[in-house]
């Protein structure tokens, strides 16, 4: 039988105590991650407190007051300010669906157009005009500005309620308060 060598696993005192010092090092990374994730969790139920309270609790209070911004005795100003956010559907049924809105209501500037041939028919379009495939596509900053403009947001017209404006635009205002800090 051939012996095998485990010398290897003999360890010198210098070895064990590399590997206590480094045992010890683990503990205290553990330590460590486990503050660094108590901290993170303290953080993101903090955020959702104040958001709650910038989003919900405050801007509802002022609304009901009729006030749209008020200095703090202690410095700094809350002021009441109104977000847009537009997602429009891009499936074909929709994008179609909010061109025809477009289009019926003055924002037909908005629609690109882009028109599809295919190889045969290429003389046909030289020679005379031919059928073709309406590919249309609306750019998403464009229309919110457009929209905000409809409803009166940044004109202070209102030519459309927010109602009026289909559900595949996903076109929606939220209302927050900011707060400005004194330096």
């Amino acid at each position: 039988m051939e012996e095998t060598n485990y010398d290897y696993l003999k360890f010198e005192q210098d070895d064990k105590h590399v590997l206590k010092n480094l045992s010890s090092m683990g503990e205290q990374l553990k330590e460590l991650k486990r503050k660094m994730l108590e901290a993170e969790a303290a953080a993101d139920m903090a955020k959702k407190a104040y958001e709650h309270y910038a989003k919900v609790v405050i801007p509802s209070e002022m609304f009901a007051a009729g006030v749209d911004s008020i200095s703090l005795a202690s410095g700094g100003v809350l002021a009441v300010k109104k977000n847009f956010y537009c997602q429009p559907n891009k499936n074909d049924a929709d994008k179609k669906r909010i061109v025809d809105w477009l289009r019926a209501n003055g924002g037909d500037y908005l629609v690109d157009h882009t028109a599809t041939v295919s190889a045969e028919d290429m003389q046909q379009l030289e020679d005379k005009g031919i059928p073709y495939i309406e590919e249309t596509s609306v750019n998403t900053n464009k229309l919110k500005s457009f929209l905000k403009d409809k409803v009166g947001a940044s004109t202070g017209v209102q030519q459309i309620a927010m109602e009026d404006i289909p559900e595949c635009i996903h076109f929606q205002e939220v209302i927050t308060v900011e707060l400005e800090m004194p330096k």
